[in-house]
């Protein structure tokens, strides 16, 4: 099931930014956002849910980056 929400993500994020200018500054952020998640002093189990959609935003803003290179 988290598979199918993630390529949602994954999908939705490559098209609504597929025209954006600030693709870098994006990456950037969903980046700290995830980083600050992973740094959080809480058990792993909890904060793995937390993590794992925000790596997939991350994930797909450097795809699409990757595939305008």
């Amino acid at each position: 099931m988290p598979y199918m929400i993630y390529q949602q993500y994954t999908t939705a994020i490559k098209e609504a930014y597929a025209n954006h200018d600030d693709l870098e500054a994006q990456i950037e952020a969903a980046k700290a956002y995830r980083e600050w998640l992973e740094a959080l002093e809480i058990d792993r189990k909890l904060s793995a849910p937390l993590v794992e959609p925000i790596a997939a935003i991350e994930r797909a803003l450097i795809d699409l980056q990757r595939a305008r290179s």
